[in-house]
């Protein structure tokens, strides 16, 4: 319970204790009435006794919260689903701690679904993706990851008809094999900055999937609009070792499967980039 919460209902308890105690004093002093004192031994002994019953049901309360902190400690966090977030805000919340608790040394890894749509997806909000990366890029520079790497992964029609994609050039616009302007700044970043690996591969799991260190996976889930196509974050579940290590080391079999066949991403067109004005030759 609140602590202040707390407080206030000792406070209430002392209060009226101390105003039947003064009643009685002074029904005392005025004239001795036992139908009085009666009523105000009846009184206190109801106020007491809530008191107790109010301490043991806390304790009861607190004792099992005690022990089901105790029990997560020794099986483990269950899997754990988190639906219904049209905004990204809850889910972009929890991937950030998620990314928060990784363990110094380990690695960080995404492989992202880029749909059909290309540029023009939609999963999560801007705001949203932007904490994400600012979050990741921080956990960089304090040294906390050893390794962060991302799987831009496209279906294998896009990767056919694409031979630059395929190559590992990365074009930033609308359409099939196109990234959004958002996500292709931060792969640009990525390719800056160390300790940081980028890389094309065809599709295994339609899914965004987040690997946090050795023990956590994270696998969002999204609706799409019947008439336009567009995807939206939809939730996201959660997988942790201890007790889901099946489940973890299944998702990591989708990652060597995809990484069998990426390739690293050399360049990162951006659509300014090809509206560079003609060189004039000079006589």
């Amino acid at each position: 319970m609140n602590p202040i919460r707390r407080e206030l209902l000792n406070g209430l308890f002392v209060l009226v204790i101390s105003t039947l105690l003064s009643a009685a004093i002074a029904a005392f002093e005025i004239k001795f009435n036992l139908q009085v004192w009666l009523l105000i031994v009846i009184g206190v002994g109801i106020a007491v006794g809530f008191y107790v019953v109010f301490e043991l049901t806390l304790g009861s309360i607190s004792s099992t919260a005690e022990r089901e902190r105790e029990w997560l400690k020794r099986v483990g966090n269950p899997a754990q689903l988190e639906y219904g977030l049209s905004d990204g805000t809850a889910g972009t919340r929890s991937v950030a701690e998620a990314v928060k608790a990784i363990r110094p040394g380990n690695d960080l890894t995404f492989m992202f679904y880029v749909s059909f749509e290309g540029g023009s997806e939609r999963t999560i909000s801007g705001e949203a993706r932007e904490q994400i990366y600012r979050m990741v890029v921080e956990q960089l520079k304090r040294g906390t990851l050893r390794e962060y790497k991302r799987l831009m992964c496209f279906d294998h029609e896009v990767l056919a008809n694409d031979h630059e994609l395929k190559s590992g050039v990365l074009r930033v616009g609308e359409g099939p094999g196109t990234i959004t302007r958002q996500m292709g700044e931060h792969c640009r970043l990525m390719m800056a900055t160390n300790k940081c690996s980028l890389y094309v591969a065809p599709v295994v799991l339609r899914h965004a999937v987040g690997f946090f260190g050795t023990d956590r996976v994270t696998m969002s889930i999204e609706t799409v609009d019947q008439e336009t196509g567009v995807r939206t974050f939809a939730g996201i579940l959660h997988f942790s070792d201890p007790p889901n290590g099946e489940i973890i080391e299944q998702f990591r079999q989708i990652e060597r499967m995809t990484e069998r066949r990426m390739v690293a991403v050399h360049k990162i067109v951006f659509p300014e980039d090809a509206a560079l004005p003609p060189q004039v030759s000079g006589r």
